[in-house]
């Protein structure tokens, strides 16, 4: 199939069950290896619409400031040892080591300590800025102008004859 496949310059679209699911894929050959790309379902996909933000207006000066500063942030090359990907190499380090019979590889210290949070601080700040953030909507709340409630004279609803009165308060369950 592989061999097939590279030759055609062609893709196989294919179903395959994943998760106790029907999945619809795309085969392809990349390195004469047969690669599968899952692809989505009509009803799996949403309307990127509902998503985008409102439109906003972008003077010229702006798009020339972010301009410059993709120029002060681009890379000719992606090498050295801010571009390495430790989170992968950590595991592959400690199995090769245990598979040698080796001590594991020591962990590097960081250079600065970490910042240390007081969480109970931080719960209460962001519970002071809900309650202040709640008092100034109720604030406004008020200050706009109510709608007039319409009056209708009722009756008061007829009592039924034979009616049981129920108790005000039910009994706690377990």
């Amino acid at each position: 199939m592989v061999a097939a496949l590279a030759r055609s310059e062609k893709v196989a679209v294919a179903k395959y069950a994943w998760s106790g699911r029907e999945r619809l894929g795309l085969l392809r050959v990349r390195d004469d290896v047969l690669v599968l790309h899952a692809m989505r379902w009509p009803d799996e996909i949403r309307d990127p619409t509902e998503l985008l933000p409102p439109p906003t207006e972008v003077c010229e000066k702006e798009i020339a400031g972010a301009l410059a500063l993709m120029d002060t942030m681009t890379v000719d090359r992606l090498e050295g040892p801010e571009f390495t990907d430790r989170y992968t190499e950590a595991p592959a380090r400690i199995t090769e080591a245990k598979r040698e019979d080796k001590p594991l590889p020591a962990v590097e210290e960081p250079k600065e300590p970490a910042q240390v949070l007081d969480l109970m601080a931080a719960l209460q700040e962001s519970v002071s800025k809900a309650k202040v953030s709640r008092r100034c909507r109720a604030r406004r709340l008020h200050e706009l102008p109510q709608p007039k409630k319409k009056t209708t004279a009722r009756k008061p609803p007829a009592k039924q004859a034979g009616a049981k009165k129920t108790a005000g308060r039910r009994p706690r369950s377990a």
